[in-house]
């Protein structure tokens, strides 16, 4: 199964795109630190250097003089943890409401789906904010806030599958051998409910590393990490006069988030049997 969606995948010239180009930031995230392992918090060099106006500061300096490019690297960790950390935390409590729901059905399902709308009634970045603020602003806050708002369309994906699900034959089988209702839902239910949950964990992580940038930019971020939020937010007061350090890690959210959603249309080709047959 696996070879046969990598197949579908390097087939897709828009997954195949974004696929580089994670494989380009992850390589930053990871390797930047040994080419650039300075404090990016620290004063590196003379104030509001352009980009090409001296090696040291490759991609320039803001206006306290600390390196954009060492900033940069932090901001890749950052919003790739956040990212990956908030995602699975979302498709960790939509697959346990959904997959609940739609198997046992009744006032279960009903009880559920009600907590569910009750988080869909409220804007996920305005509940972002509140968790955030209400708690200590963190990484590990701004992990628990992000995943704790975007669960509710991955339960209502898995609901729907699981709804289908429990009525095939396979199912029946399983039920007449004597398998109990957690193992039926971990090996036989969940399995065959994974792919549209892949595809759209894909699309939360671009999701979450916006709400992450914005949250810093806002100045809800972690006050002991840069990340690149963070710098458009101490730039943005001279971004007419040296619009280079909104304008760099702005090019660098878009292209992470392009990534990802490439990625993810990637996915949902390659999972999506109905797209095959065409």
């Amino acid at each position: 199964m696996y070879r046969i969606i990598l197949e579908h995948i390097l087939q897709n010239r828009a997954a195949i795109a974004g696929l580089l180009l994670l494989v380009a930031v992850i390589l930053i995230a990871v390797l930047g630190s040994f080419y650039l392992p300075g404090d990016p918090w620290e004063m590196a060099n003379a104030p509001m250097l352009w980009p090409g106006d001296d090696p040291d500061s490759p991609l320039g300096t803001d206006i306290m003089g600390r390196d954009i490019a060492t900033g940069m690297v932090s901001g890749a960790k950052v919003s790739l943890l956040v990212g990956f950390a908030s995602a699975f935390i979302s498709a960790l409590v939509g697959i346990t409401f959904g997959a609940l729901g739609g198997f046992y059905r009744g006032w279960v399902d009903a009880f559920l789906m009600r907590i569910t709308e009750l988080f869909q009634t409220v804007p996920q970045f305005v509940l972002a904010v509140v968790l955030v603020a209400v708690f200590k602003p963190s990484v590990v806050t701004a992990v628990f806030a992000i995943g704790i708002v975007s669960w509710p369309p991955t339960a209502r994906l898995v609901r729907s599958a699981f709804l289908v699900l429990r009525e095939r034959e396979f199912v029946l089988a399983a039920r007449t051998l004597g398998m109990s209702d957690p193992r039926l839902i971990l090996t036989q239910l969940l399995p065959n409910a994974l792919p549209p949950v892949i595809v759209i964990s894909a699309l939360n992580i671009a999701t979450a590393i916006l709400t992450e940038a914005s949250l810093s930019f806002l100045g809800l971020g972690d006050p002991n990490v840069m990340s690149w939020g963070t710098i458009i937010g101490n730039g943005r007061e001279q971004v007419v006069d040296a619009w280079y350090i909104c304008g760099i890690p702005g090019i660098a959210i878009l292209v992470v988030v392009l990534a990802f959603n490439l990625l993810g249309e990637g996915l949902n080709d390659a999972l999506n049997p109905q797209l095959h047959k065409r």
